[in-house]
């Protein structure tokens, strides 16, 4: 066997092995604990009902719906209240906090239920997505759950990205076929949920070493030691980045530094010889190209809606991630990067 189709086949395989499946999030029975329901908010009229619309719906006695609005300049406020969620503005940003841990950290405090549960703007829930958090927190009590939406890509740009996606849910080392043998201290930043006297304990998002971060989420797994991480099409879904290629590019280059490394040093390994055998794999010979568009297409639809057509064309998704890595390390090199008129800092 040539060495170049050795070192491709290592790499396609491990990609199977890093996403082997995804994960739902547990049933629920027919009562759960009350939950608080926190959603950071700043410029989202747009995207508010998509969230808020189905999840008024699941609301059950005793649970809370918060939303913050953080110093928007739309009508996010007026969008929420409609909705019948409780509208919270947090104080001006002080020096050491970034924007999202402030305002979640300040909807906590308005609210009581003992299961925290935040959820980002753009996502689009399940019909039972607060039953199956409540139901994850109760197997998991000492965790921060986690579940990262189906993205329900619609455009060129958004396609584009589908490497990223992937590689998110890989690098999280919660999907490999090791399954939940495999511990995992990282987590989604679009769905959280955490026992509120777990959170009050670790300090929640007002710690040092949470409040100051871009991914708070992470930092906030590993505050917990341990997380519970899901993903799947029924539980949620969103749209990451809809406003173009320069948009989707920026998005992922704010945080895929501190994702890369809070990865274990053999996932990043792994994930670095999967990545190489569709970068560098047709050097093995032109069949290549059909197992890795294959498998881009299978392992795609684990993370998105992402069909044949951009499997076909992962080498231009080859390049987008490289694009993405690249605006990741200007970021860290000059500091921060800009995000919702916000200078948002990086961590080093």
């Amino acid at each position: 066997m040539d060495v170049e189709w050795l070192l491709y086949g290592v790499g396609w395989v491990l990609g199977w092995v890093l996403l082997w499946s995804s994960r739902r999030l547990p049933e629920a029975g027919s009562s759960r604990p009350a939950v608080a329901v926190v959603v950071p908010a700043r410029d989202e009229e747009d995207a508010l009902p998509h969230l808020l619309d189905p999840l008024v719906a699941q609301l059950r006695a005793g649970d809370e719906l918060v939303v913050v609005d953080d110093h928007s300049t739309d009508a996010t406020a007026a969008v929420a209240a409609a909705h019948g969620a409780t509208v919270i503005e947090p104080p001006e940003l002080p020096p050491g906090w970034v924007g999202k841990p402030h305002a979640c950290w300040h909807g906590t405090r308005g609210t009581a239920a003992p299961i925290l549960v935040f959820l980002d703007a753009d996502v689009r829930p399940g019909r039972e997505l607060l039953d199956g958090l409540a139901a994850a927190v109760e197997d998991a009590p000492e965790a921060v759950s986690s579940v990262q939406p189906w993205h329900a890509v619609a455009t060129p740009a958004e396609r584009a990205s589908v490497l990223a996606n992937v590689v998110a849910l890989m690098g999280s080392s919660g999907f490999t076929v090791l399954g939940r043998r495999l511990p995992t201290r990282v987590a989604f930043g679009p769905i959280l949920a955490i026992r509120r006297d777990r959170y009050v304990e670790i300090g929640g998002h007002a710690h040092p070493d949470v409040r100051a971060r871009l991914t708070e989420d992470i930092a906030l797994a590993r505050r917990a030691g341990r997380s519970a991480l899901f993903t799947s099409r029924r539980d949620a879904e969103f749209r990451m980045y809809p406003g173009g290629l320069r948009t989707t590019i920026a998005g992922w280059g704010r945080t895929i530094a501190d994702g890369i490394t809070a990865t274990p040093w053999w996932i990043r390994l792994a994930v670095a010889a999967w990545v190489w055998s569709l970068a560098g794999g047709l050097a093995a010979g032109w069949p290549a190209y059909p197992l890795s568009a294959a498998q881009v297409w299978v392992l795609g639809r684990r993370a998105g809606r992402f069909g044949p057509l951009t499997a076909a064309a992962y080498p231009l998704a080859v390049l987008a991630l490289l694009a993405m890595i690249v605006r990741a390390g200007w970021n860290r090199i000059h500091g921060g990067t800009t995000w919702k008129s916000r200078r948002v800092p990086t961590n080093g």
